[in-house]
C-alpha cells in the first residue's frame, strides 16, 4: 500500500510541474547589420539572408489566486468601507480645523491691530454693563497675548 502513494507521488509530482508550465517558440536571427533579434515571429520577407533559429522557451503560469469564501470577502468589503469612511471623517476634521485656524488667525491680527493702535479701548467688567478702559499695562498684556494668537493660528 506505501508503494502504491510512493509510486502515485513520484509520477503526480513531475506532471504537476509540467502542468504549471508552458512553452512558446522565439525565433532569433541576426540582421545584415549585426543586430541580434528576438521575436515570437520569424522575420518578413522570402528573400532575407537570415539565420533564423527556433528557441523552445518554458514560461513558469502564475498559480490562480486563493479562492475567498464569501465569509471572507464580506469581511474584506467591510473592512474597506470602514477605512474609507474613517479618512472620509478625517478629512472633514481637517477642512473644519483648517477653517477653524483662519477664522481665529484674522481675529487674532484684528485684535493685535486694535490694542497696538493706541485708542482707548473699553472692556466688559463682568457680566452686567459696567465697562472700564484698559490700562497701559493691561493693553501690554494683550498685545503679547494677540501675538502668541497669531503666531500660533496664522
Amino acid at each position: 500500500m506505501f508503494l502504491r502513494y510512493l509510486l502515485f507521488f513520484i509520477l503526480i509530482n513531475p506532471l504537476s510541474a509540467i502542468a504549471a508550465t508552458q512553452t512558446i517558440q522565439i525565433y532569433r536571427w541576426t540582421d545584415d547589420s549585426g543586430i541580434n533579434h528576438l521575436s515570437q515571429f520569424p522575420p518578413e520577407g522570402k528573400n532575407n539572408n537570415f539565420n533564423v533559429e527556433k528557441i523552445q522557451v518554458s514560461i513558469l503560469i502564475s498559480k490562480p489566486p486563493k479562492e475567498e469564501s464569501n465569509k471572507e470577502r464580506m469581511e474584506n468589503i467591510k473592512k474597506y468601507i470602514e477605512e474609507r469612511e474613517s479618512a472620509r471623517k478625517m478629512q472633514i476634521e481637517s477642512s473644519k480645523t483648517a477653517q477653524t485656524n483662519k477664522k481665529n488667525c484674522a481675529l487674532a491680527r484684528k485684535n493685535l491691530d486694535l490694542y497696538q493702535s493706541g485708542q482707548r479701548i473699553r472692556t466688559g467688567v463682568n457680566d452686567n454693563s459696567d465697562t472700564q478702559i484698559l490700562t497701559e499695562k493691561e493693553r501690554l498684556k494683550r498685545i503679547k497675548r494677540s501675538e502668541k494668537n497669531v503666531q500660533s493660528y496664522c
